[in-house]
């Protein structure tokens, strides 16, 4: 049955936290819990390579993507806007959208309030997924993951399988000292509960309007293509030498023994074997922050694995 495009509404939620604290995990089992709802999905990525939108394909739901900056910088409101206004043409009933882990997304609730079709959007509140093995770290070295904790109504502390019980406490003591008000759930591998949307239901975040935004030139985004001639284990060894000075590498590399997925996340480096079509492959998106030596670091590395890099951008 077709909506009543008068008094059609599409409920949002946007989906937020650090570099690899499994957003993509999170919004794939998120999706689970819409079976019969029409689903949109806006994905941002940060680099130029549109690695999480793949990881989504399988999802059946129309899809746009924003790269190479992040959503809420003023150089791609207009991109954020074009995207969503063709989304909401096809009148779906929910839409995800997924921020880049290098994103501040304190202005969201004023983009949206300013959107052009704004009164078909039923904005229903932020997400922030935490890594509760790394999220002290990136707090205290990473400004916009304050500023994620600052938009959202609700916090998802994922991995607490491989947490300690040390690391789940301090990173439930830092949420709770930054964001008292904010409701706090655990899970792993992203699994989310229905009744969590429920907090949803009137946003508490209140800092959207005067809080700074901080702006993502404090960043740094590579992009490595590497040849498909790259002997895995040598592959592994690149990677660990590049790991310590970023944040996050992601890509998927063809090899002499298949398709893989690169997910490296700080010095967690994994090669995950992939069955599904990729377009674009051999391209490694390193992403880091400013004060870190990342481009240096590729090039010193590029150096014993010549015969693999093509090309350091």
């Amino acid at each position: 049955m077709r909506k009543d495009t008068d008094h059609y509404m599409a409920k949002m939620y946007v989906i937020t936290g650090f570099l690899g604290a499994g957003k993509t995990t999170f919004l794939k089992e998120f999706a689970r819990l819409l079976t019969g709802e029409k689903l949109a999905v806006l994905v941002n990525e940060f680099g130029k390579e549109d690695v999480d939108s793949k990881l989504l394909r399988e999802l059946n739901a129309a899809m746009e993507e924003v790269h190479s900056g992040s959503i809420f910088c003023a150089c791609r409101i207009e991109q954020f806007s074009d995207a969503l206004s063709r989304l909401l043409k096809d009148n779906p009933d929910i839409i995800l959208v997924e921020t880049s882990g290098l994103s501040d997304p304190t202005r969201i609730r004023t983009l949206l309030a300013e959107h052009s079709n704004a009164d078909k959007i039923d904005y229903r509140g932020c997400l922030c997924i935490a890594d509760a093995v790394r999220f002290e770290k990136v707090y205290s070295t990473a400004l916009v993951c304050g500023k994620q904790l600052d938009i959202c109504d609700a916090v998802i502390i994922n991995k607490t399988d491989i947490a300690s019980d040390e690391q789940k406490q301090k990173t439930l003591e830092l949420i709770k000292n930054h964001r008292p008000d904010v409701p706090v759930y655990l899970t792993s591998h992203g699994r989310i509960q229905p009744e969590w949307l429920y907090a949803l239901r009137k946003p508490t975040g209140t800092k959207s309007a005067n809080s700074y935004h901080v702006k993502d030139v404090s960043l740094q985004s590579r992009l490595v293509t590497i040849r498909d001639t790259f002997p895995m284990d040598k592959l592994m060894d690149f990677l660990c030498c590049i790991a310590p000075a970023s944040f996050r590498i992601k890509g998927f590399v063809q090899l002499q023994e298949g398709v893989f997925f690169v997910d490296a996340v700080g010095q967690d480096v994994k090669l995950k074997p992939w069955d599904k079509e990729v377009e674009s492959l051999n391209r490694l998106v390193v992403l880091a922050g400013r004060g870190l030596p990342l481009l240096s670091t590729l090039k010193e590395a590029g150096k014993s694995f010549n015969d693999y890099i093509l090309s350091i951008e």
